[in-house]
């Protein structure tokens, strides 16, 4: 080797050594920074990827009838999606899925291939499938079987909200969509309660994320499960409610109808059906008109059903049930008005002299009329207002709708007269139906309620505060105007909600529906109702039937009065009601001893 090629060489060996000095002195310059100047930064950062959060699932609180049969659960569920990122194999992928959680692969397929990042593969499965998917799919290499992660595939545990009794009482219960979020009913209203709260957890893990079973964990949220709460409905009184309900929708075809049924004796709601119904278990499949609860959230004129506030507060001010308030030839024109009756035999001419009594029984428009007449505004809207009407129940439904009614002094002739006998005032069925508690109780408004307690575990732990019971009528006005209620099944316009062996007291109401868009009604639209309770001299439940738009007929006595008489026979058997040796006595005289409190 020459003395020129020792010198290329020397020459060659001191840049490399140089270069080696100066990438020794930027990776030790970078390592002084890192350890001096971000020392603190990286501290985080391993600190970060040393641990894991892991949620902990909590159950939302159950909802429970009055005796104890669930109407919502929390189960744990899981649903399977797909980054289609980070799949590397379509086909492949769909085929271990398919094997793995059931399902057409096809279908598997054709959804990775056409979405874009996260796509549901498949929701609210069982977890024990999911389980599965998360293992992974099992791989033989080497003789070894082991499990192999399916790439871009993921599993996501949640709760499911499910509901046993199905459509029973939704539009009470309401529901929850996919993330647990309320968006209706009960679930909504008292989501305070029934709401939890999933717990986090730091665990720590391995250089592939694995977490380190035996390795230390903090808590960094507490878990917390939601309370249950129990209602006062009774799914068998539910059941019998709805089955009545489907029924009058077969024959009737209505837009819409409602079933409440109370305990008169303390408010207690024991069933509400509506219609039209749906299935909370797969909510958003059916519009949105079917959640709504028409038996608290729609208004409607209640047409001769009213009647009975009107003749409870002559009572309850000293008119006699006797006197004579009108002689009633089937029209009159009070005002500017024409009132007309709804005539029916024997009374084609008109319903002769009027009293409470006839008011009652035959439903005498112009009679009810000049009852309230004779009371006035002032104090026919006071009796209004003492029922309830004018103010929401506050029953622990959400939506509920508070009655319309002008004030007194807007009302004049006319309207007072129509006012009398249920036009011209707007309320909801569950208004009505305790209205006729309050008379069953004898003139004791128990406010209406929805909810009986908290509790957990499936057990009641603590009542919800009641309302205090108020008095609106003496006991003998009540008494005196359940008398009528019953002549009016026996004799009158309600002779087809009578049952053999019972005393039965109610009334029918014919009303036609309001134009929403102006004055005056809307041509051939009614709401038939029957509102009553049974036995009548020991009330054990109040009936509201109220059918909007029936079609075929708009009567009450042919529409809501016959299902009136099926729920209320039912019912009278459910209760061991055994039928009376006879019909005779009135009321009164069977409470004779019971003193007026008013």
């Amino acid at each position: 080797m020459g003395s020129r090629t020792r010198e290329v060489v020397k020459k060659r060996s001191a840049w490399l050594m140089l270069g080696f000095l100066c990438l020794f002195a930027a990776i030790s310059g970078r390592l002084v920074f890192i350890q001096l100047c971000r020392a603190d930064e990286y501290a985080k950062w391993a600190e970060k990827i040393r641990w894991a959060k892991i949620r902990t699932l909590t159950a939302r609180g159950s909802i429970y009838d009055s005796n104890g049969h669930p109407l919502a659960v929390s189960i744990r569920t899981c649903s399977i999606f797909a980054n289609t990122r980070e799949v590397q194999n379509v086909s492949l992928t769909a085929h271990r899925l398919s094997a793995l959680i059931g399902g057409d692969p096809k279908n598997y397929r054709k959804k990775i291939s056409e979405g874009r990042g996260i796509v549901w593969l498949a929701k609210k499965i069982d977890p024990r499938l999911g389980d599965q998917v998360k293992r992974g799919w099992l791989v033989e290499k080497d003789g070894r079987k082991r499990y192999e992660r399916i790439p871009g595939i993921g599993v996501w545990f949640h709760r499911k909200r499910v509901y046993p009794a199905g459509p029973a009482a939704a539009q009470v219960l309401g529901f929850t969509n996919i993330n647990g979020r309320p968006l209706a009913g009960i679930e909504w209203k008292f989501n305070d309660i029934l709401a939890n709260q999933d717990g986090e957890i730091l665990a720590e893990v391995d250089a592939r994320g694995r977490i380190i079973p035996e390795a230390e964990r903090r808590v960094l949220i507490e878990p917390r499960d939601g309370k249950d709460l129990f209602l006062t409905i009774d799914l068998n009184v539910q059941h019998i409610a709805e089955r009545a309900l489907t029924r009058v929708v077969k024959k009737f075809q209505p837009e819409s109808a409602c079933v409440v049924v109370m305990d008169p004796r303390t408010g207690e709601i024991l069933a509400l059906a509506n219609f039209p119904f749906f299935d909370p278990n797969s909510a958003l499949k059916f519009p949105q008109s079917t959640w709504v609860n028409h038996a608290v959230a729609s208004l409607y004129e209640p047409g001769s059903t009213l009647k009975a506030i009107t003749v409870a507060a002559g009572l309850n001010e000293g008119i006699s049930p006797s006197s004579v308030l009108a002689r009633c030839t089937g029209r009159e024109k009070i005002g500017k008005n024409n009132l007309r009756c709804s005539l029916h035999q024997p009374f084609l001419h008109g319903h002769g002299s009027v009293d409470m009594q006839k008011i009652i029984k035959y439903s005498c428009n112009i009679g009810a009329a000049h009852l309230a007449l004779r009371l006035g505004s002032e104090k026919l809207r006071h009796y209004e207002e003492a029922f309830g009407l004018l103010e929401k129940p506050k029953s622990g439904f959400s939506l509920e709708a508070v009655g319309y009614l002008p004030k007194a002094d807007r009302w004049g002739t006319v309207g007072l007269a129509n006012i009398g006998f249920g036009q011209g005032i707007a309320v909801t069925p569950l208004h009505m139906a305790s209205v006729y508690a309050t008379i069953a109780n004898g003139g004791v408004r128990v406010p209406p309620t929805i909810v009986r307690g908290t509790g957990s575990h499936g057990k009641m732990m603590a009542r919800l505060k009641k309302p205090k019971p108020q008095r609106v009528i003496s006991r003998l006005a009540a008494a005196k105007l359940t008398e009528m209620l019953i002549q009016c099944v026996e004799g009158g316009t309600g002779k087809n909600a009578k049952i053999e062996g019972y005393l039965i007291a109610g009334k029918t109401g014919s009303a036609q529906v309001a134009d929403s868009g102006g004055r005056g009604y809307l041509p051939n639209a009614f709401v038939a109702s029957f509102i009553g309770f049974a036995p009548a001299d020991n009330p054990r439940f109040t009936i509201a039937v109220v059918v909007n738009r029936p079609h075929g007929s708009h009567f009450g006595a042919t529409v809501a009065a016959p299902a009136f008489r099926e729920i209320a026979q039912k019912l009278l058997w459910y209760y061991h009601i055994p039928p009376q040796p006879s019909n005779g006595g009135s009321v009164h005289e069977k409470k004779r001893g019971s003193k007026s409190l008013a």
